[in-house]
């Protein structure tokens, strides 16, 4: 008999990478174990397509035993947590918020659950809270995050595009960013954004910016249409691991993102992306990149080994032998 294993996230945000992760691992542990998602939310009608059921006390719809892998401490575990016996319990921790991480550590104490273990999603996240565990890079599908088959110099418009996508909320993008978009602008390159529209008040009068709506194109196919990825975000959000920076690197893109965030951990500075302090360094940076293709082309080519290794078969081999162990 398979191992049974339930996913929990509230599957509510098409532009999450909580979603998004619990997805990825869903599809890798379905080759061995018997796997159930689970929704603690009206699930996004994006997800509409993947077998799903909703967590309900008063419906008696929730797992019951099995290993129950929590993706996220951000939301409610809710009553029927109290009536649940997993035979194993995984706490995936990938925002920083470590009084959610003790209060649901507590929960499952309180209600006599095995002890839980906790999965980080990057390792400053793990030094932060003083406890220990495996740090996972959220698993991508290598080969729909793959680089373009062609060559992206031969692009009709021929003009230098960076991008970059998120949901589309303040938070995720810093106040100066306009500014470094209308510097791009003016040096002759172009801009697109997914999850953009809230600047829209900022920036719709640049023909050369495109702001579309989080999810207006899948995100393999919006980042192939790209040259750069550029990436940071307000000073009131830390971004805690950052899976659309790894999306990106996989794609063959050069990132270009401010030192603040989880995904510093996995960038080697102007080898595989480049990190940067201030305005005037991104500037330089993607003018520089503007001008050199070569340049271009092999930080790229580093980014995506980087991912390849990251997530390489016995890589991720290892974690899913420690989720179905």
């Amino acid at each position: 008999m398979l191992k049974q294993v339930h996913l929990i996230n509230p599957m509510g945000n098409a532009s999450g990478g909580s979603e998004w992760r619990t997805l990825r691992l869903c599809k890798e542990l379905s080759k061995y174990c018997d796997v159930h998602l689970w929704s603690s939310s009206k699930p996004n009608p994006r997800f509409s397509g993947y077998p799903m059921r909703r967590l309900s006390l008063s419906r008696l719809s929730f797992p019951m035993t099995g290993t129950f892998i929590i993706v996220g401490v951000y939301h409610e575990l809710g009553s029927w947590i109290h009536l649940a016996r997993p035979t194993r319990t995984i706490l995936i921790y990938n925002t920083s918020r470590p009084d959610l991480l003790r209060a649901r550590l507590q929960t499952l104490q309180r209600f006599g659950k095995p002890k839980a273990e906790i999965v980080f999603a990057a390792r400053w996240l793990m030094n932060a809270c003083s406890l220990s565990g495996p740090v996972e890079m959220s698993p991508l599908d290598l080969q729909q995050f793959a680089p373009d088959e062609y060559e992206r110099d031969d692009r009709p418009n021929g003009r230098f595009t960076i991008g970059r996508l998120s949901r589309d909320h303040s938070k995720k993008h810093h106040p100066n960013d306009a500014g470094i978009y209308r510097r791009l602008v003016s040096e002759g390159g172009t801009v697109k954004i997914m999850g953009g529209r809230c600047l829209a008040g900022e920036l719709d009068d640049v023909p050369e910016i495109t702001l579309l709506p989080s999810g207006a194109q899948e995100p393999d196919v919006f980042l192939k249409n790209l040259d750069c990825f550029f990436y940071r975000t307000s000073d009131k959000y830390f971004e805690p691991s950052g899976r659309v920076v790894s999306e990106a690197m996989a794609c063959g893109l050069p990132v270009v993102c401010h030192r603040r965030g989880g995904y510093s951990e996995y960038i080697e500075d102007r080898v595989d992306g480049f990190l940067f302090d201030s305005d005037a360094e991104a500037v330089e940076i993607l003018l520089t990149l503007k001008a050199d293709p070569a340049l271009r082309k092999r930080v790229g080519q580093a980014a995506r080994k980087k991912l390849e290794a990251s997530l390489a078969p016995t890589v991720r081999d290892e974690f899913l032998r420690f989720y179905t162990r």
